[in-house]
């Protein structure tokens, strides 16, 4: 009897030992399927992950490239500042004597340049008259060459519009006939048909008064009354003449 229990007790202890080795290598097979979906799913999630990093890297260069070129500053085509106001003899400001339109243009921004048709007296009296602006958009001076449509044609005559042209005894628009007499010879004054203009050979320019400003009986047998051109009267226009 004794022999019987011991044997089937060996054979439960064999059965006992089968059946925990082969949960053990069914344990082992579950964890390692487990183990590989695992390094699946973080594979997937790392995969995921990068695609959303570059993606998000892409929106944010895209974000930095529009507000780049939003505070990029237009370009604006470089300006001419005029800082020389003096008017003599062969200069006015930059502009000497002997200059070519051809010349200006190489001297400011053609942007500072307008090219405009001048009209005379009469109907075909016409000029190429080449209006000169500073850095602020402000008409300062008229260029007018010898020739029409020649660019190599040379500054015949320089129309002043800007106040802040003086000559060297600081005589420019609104200066007064008073004013040139103490410092300028005057003998030479001629009417134009709403001014009388008055000749200064020292600098070969014109200063012109409107008729308005004149004392009645300015104009006589002999031509134009000195006397009868007040002091106060002022310069409405300034020429200056290049042969």
């Amino acid at each position: 009897m004794k022999r019987i229990l011991g044997g089937t007790f060996i054979l439960l202890l064999i059965s006992c030992n089968t059946i925990s080795k082969k949960d053990k290598e069914l344990l082992k097979k579950e964890n390692n399927l487990l183990q590989r979906e695992l390094e699946l799913t973080k594979q997937e999630q790392n995969s995921d992950s990068k695609e959303i990093t570059l993606s998000k890297q892409k929106e944010v260069e895209k974000t930095n490239l529009e507000a780049a070129y939003k505070k990029e500053p237009v370009k604006k085509p470089s300006s001419y500042t005029f800082d020389n106001f003096h008017i003599s003899e062969n200069r006015v400001g930059i502009f000497s004597k002997g200059m070519t339109i051809s010349d200006v243009y190489n001297t400011i921004p053609k942007e500072q340049i307008k090219k405009k048709t001048g009209y005379g007296e009469f109907a075909d009296d016409t000029y190429d008259d080449y209006e000169i602006y500073d850095s602020n958009g402000k008409i300062i001076l008229i260029l007018t060459p010898k020739q029409n449509g020649n660019t190599n044609s040379k500054i015949n005559r320089i129309s002043i519009l800007d106040k802040r042209f003086k000559t060297t005894k600081k005589i420019g628009l609104n200066s007064t006939f008073g004013d040139l007499q103490k410092h300028y010879v005057t003998n030479n004054i001629s009417p134009d048909m709403e001014h009388i203009v008055l000749d200064v050979e020292h600098i070969n320019a014109w200063f012109s008064i409107k008729k308005t400003e004149l004392q009645d009986g300015w104009w006589n047998e002999k031509g134009i009354d000195r006397s009868k051109i007040p002091k106060t009267a002022k310069f409405d226009g300034i020429t200056v003449w290049w042969n």
